[in-house]
């Protein structure tokens, strides 16, 4: 059963894991009502999130839209910019003498970009394909910001940073991660989502608007199956054909969990112990595509669109500077809190004061728990009829039944996660 937030001492990974392990199964009874006591607190964006992605496996579109509806509002709320309230103002106070896990969770860009992804899934699934485009068009959207503000962004954080001691000491924290991190090209464009977006325009008959994402999702993952894409609307013809699309988005895996990290960090005040997160390397895994068979025959693998691990590692990578910036300050604060102690209470004031700091010093390992570690695809084109659609891993074979009908397109969704297969299709006319 999950347990309680994240916050002074707790371990969310702890909480986490009974989502993940749920992410292939009936949602439990007591994670629903964990959940429904959690989406009124102060990280309520996060586990709405978590819910919803829950409620999606379990292919409860209509609840799970609905939850990553009111996780939208309160991440529009606190991407205003304009509007800072004082209850945050207090909360970020509260941190500098406790840990970061005390301030609402900041949901990252890419994870706000999948869930747009999702929702439109949702959306597809309950047949309105023009809401699920409305979420395509958001989703590129938040990407286009994020590509504009990055560059300014990592430039005023690495100027914050610090000495080069520190950062060496953050590099060495992070050893073994580089070459995970360097599985992407950017933490601000996700080929996945250019990918679906461009599915669902070809689907809708908007070919020049597939075309322009085909292109912009084979930019960020340049592999021979998108290369196809982008020819075969290149070639596009007016000659009908009598075969019609089936596109298979499989997600695999889980996304790695974080970890605490700490070194001691010197200053004018001595040796401080500073905790941050990062990711255990082992933990990571890398895409292996899955063999698609059409009514028992192989027809071909899934391939990799969006490793979503790596871009999770490069984007916690990324925001290390400005992670220092705040561990100096917060540091700082708790040893003028201990100095004070030591100054009014002497020495078991001094020592009170040192088991808080080292307790309360505590990485923020919170992050959307039941994202994937990938996400790869598959597309064919079958005669009208009923066809039978194996997913098959190295362990079990997964089977759906569609119905292909003209001038449709057939989407079929898969999680392969805790060994496990999962599958739902729903289709878009054209």
């Amino acid at each position: 059963m999950p347990t309680a937030h994240a916050g002074f001492f707790d371990d969310y990974n702890q909480t986490a894991q009974s989502f993940r392990a749920n992410i292939t199964q009936p949602i439990p009874e007591e994670t629903h009502k964990f959940l429904d006591k959690k989406v009124k607190g102060s990280d309520a964006a996060l586990y709405l999130l978590e819910k919803g992605r829950l409620q999606q496996a379990n292919h409860q579109y209509e609840e799970s839209k609905k939850s990553f509806e009111a996780a939208f509002v309160l991440l529009e709320q606190r991407n205003n910019k304009a509007k800072i309230s004082a209850s945050e103002i207090g909360f970020k106070a509260l941190s500098l003498v406790s840990n970061d896990s005390i301030i609402p969770y900041k949901i990252p860009e890419y994870e706000q970009v999948l869930a747009h992804i999702y929702q439109a899934i949702n959306f597809m699934a309950l047949n309105n394909s023009e809401s699920a485009g409305v979420e395509m068009r958001i989703a590129q959207r938040i990407q286009r910001e994020i590509e504009v503000a990055h560059t300014k962004e990592a430039e005023k954080a690495k100027e914050k940073a610090g000495s080069d001691n520190n950062q060496k000491n953050f590099d060495e924290a992070f050893a073994g991660l580089d070459t995970i991190a360097g599985k992407v090209k950017n933490t601000y464009q996700n080929a996945y989502a250019f990918y679906m977006a461009a599915t669902l325009w070809e689907a809708l008959g908007e070919e020049n608007d597939a075309l322009v994402d085909f292109k912009k999702a084979y930019e960020l993952q340049p592999n021979d199956f998108i290369k196809n894409d982008v020819k075969r609307l290149d070639m596009s013809s007016s000659k009908k054909s009598q075969q019609y699309p089936v596109v298979i988005f499989l997600e695999q895996g889980l996304v790695p969990q974080k970890i605490p990290n700490t070194f001691a960090l010197p200053t004018p005040n001595g040796l401080i112990n500073i905790s941050f997160a990062s990711y255990n390397p082992s933990t990571y895994r890398s895409p292996t595509s899955l063999q698609v068979l059409v009514n028992g025959r192989s027809v071909t693998n899934t391939s990799t669109l969006t490793d979503i691990g790596a871009l999770a590692v490069k984007t916690l990578k990324e925001n290390v500077a400005a992670n220092m910036t705040s561990q100096i300050a917060r540091t700082t604060a708790k040893y003028m809190v201990q100095k004070e102690l030591g100054n009014h209470l002497g020495a078991i004031g001094q020592i009170a004061g040192n088991i808080y700091n080292t307790a309360s010093e505590k990485a923020d390992i919170r992050a959307w728990n039941t994202l994937p570690s990938n996400a790869q695809v598959a597309r064919l084109t079958l005669p009208t009829g009923t066809h039978t659609i194996q997913l098959k891993n190295g362990y079990m074979t997964q089977e759906l039944d569609i119905d292909v009908k003209p001038n449709q397109t057939v989407f079929i969704h898969g999680i392969e996660a805790n060994q496990e297969i999962l599958t739902d299709s729903f289709a878009i006319t054209h």
